[in-house]
């Protein structure tokens, strides 16, 4: 399965935008002139969800009411699929509307529906800090990758962060006296039920990970903070004191390690020990094996979209990188004419796209 084509309306800066794709792929062009917009709009159709927008009005030019992208995705040599995501400010023509509207073959259809046609993989700069990053941006790659091949974890995700929001201000009003703690029982057993789900897969996919062979030896540990009934009330106390909840999957972290057996080196923590170098392989570890997992769950290989990320490797980083485009259809984008150089250089039928 392969994107053919985009086109793009009142997308972010574009009014009227269209590109065909071949294997691979490259868009160049100086900062801010929209590669990452391109790149964005792909990821769209594949997920339903911007990786950088928190909210669905900032992906629509500002001159506009509502924005368009569609893809004619490619699924054998006999069909095509043509998806289409729309994007309005909440009102089309007066009257309100969702925000987002999805569309296969011109058929509406509804946001898991519009899923199941679809899937890709995005590497961008910001994925580089996965290992010395936050907690909450490693809980994120869990999240996505499991979003988008599992409803299931998707729904209770939702349900959890919801839960939790109403949780912890109900817990402020248990501790300024304004509720008696028997309220939190409903929103305690919605926390415990939707908190095992996502633990659960995550545990699974972290399980995944380490099965995935790669040339730097490489280890991840799950760390979560579980969640149970036994666990909850020993920690209610504290929580009512705080007024937030202190235990569960948004807590939850993973640590990579790296051995080198030449050395004696065995399952040391990558970020307090690791070189520069050996952490962008850490993160590279980790985007095969998103690749791999989608691949593993979806029976197909899904597009690999590499956003402005090769001028941020060194050499060995950036060859293994490349090594993945005879496997993948890869859509690529720079503003560094070097990296455009040793494409074109390296990779026959490249596709330039020029911005």
């Amino acid at each position: 399965m392969q994107i053919k084509s985009l086109a793009l309306q009142n997308f972010r800066n574009f009014t009227l935008l269209s590109f065909n794709f071949t294997k691979t792929n490259l868009i160049f062009g100086a900062n801010g002139i929209g590669k990452t917009s391109i790149i964005e709009a792909i990821y769209l159709l594949a997920s339903a969800e911007s990786f950088r927008a928190g909210r669905v009005e900032e992906m629509i030019r500002l001159e506009a009411d509502l924005g368009r992208v569609q893809g004619l995705i490619e699924v054998d040599a006999q069909e095509d699929l043509k998806l289409e995501a729309m994007l309005t400010r909440g009102m089309v023509a007066g009257k309100k509307t969702q925000y987002r509207l999805f569309a296969v073959n011109d058929i509406r259809r509804r946001k898991k529906d519009f899923l199941a046609f679809f899937k890709a993989v995005v590497f961008r700069p910001e994925d580089l800090r996965l290992v010395e990053g936050s907690p909450a941006r490693r809980r994120g790659f869990l999240d996505n990758a499991l979003s988008m091949v599992n409803h299931d974890y998707s729904s209770a995700l939702t349900r959890y962060e919801q839960t939790l929001k109403r949780r912890n201000r109900l817990l402020q009003k248990v501790n300024e006296g304004q509720e008696g703690r028997e309220v939190l029982n409903f929103w305690n057993l919605n926390l415990l039920r939707n908190g095992e789900i996502l633990q659960r897969q995550r545990a699974s996919f972290i399980d995944f990970i380490r099965e995935v062979v790669f040339p730097f030896e490489l280890n991840i540990e799950y760390e979560p903070s579980i969640i149970s009934e036994k666990r909850m009330a020993e920690y209610l106390e504290k929580e009512i004191l705080l007024g937030h909840s202190l235990i569960g999957p948004h807590k939850d972290d993973f640590t990579l390690k790296f051995s080198e057996e030449k050395k004696g080196i065995n399952d040391l923590s990558l970020l307090a020990y690791g070189s520069r170098g050996q952490q962008r392989l850490g993160v590279l570890w980790l985007k095969v094996a998103e690749l791999q997992f989608l691949t593993d769950k979806i029976g197909y290989q899904p597009v690999l979209l590499l956003d402005d990320v090769l001028s941020e490797l060194d050499s060995h980083s950036k060859e293994m990188v490349l090594s993945l485009l005879a496997s993948y259809q890869t859509i690529l984008s720079t503003a560094d004419a070097d990296v455009l150089a040793d494409l074109k250089e390296k990779v026959k039928d490249l596709n330039l796209i020029i911005l």
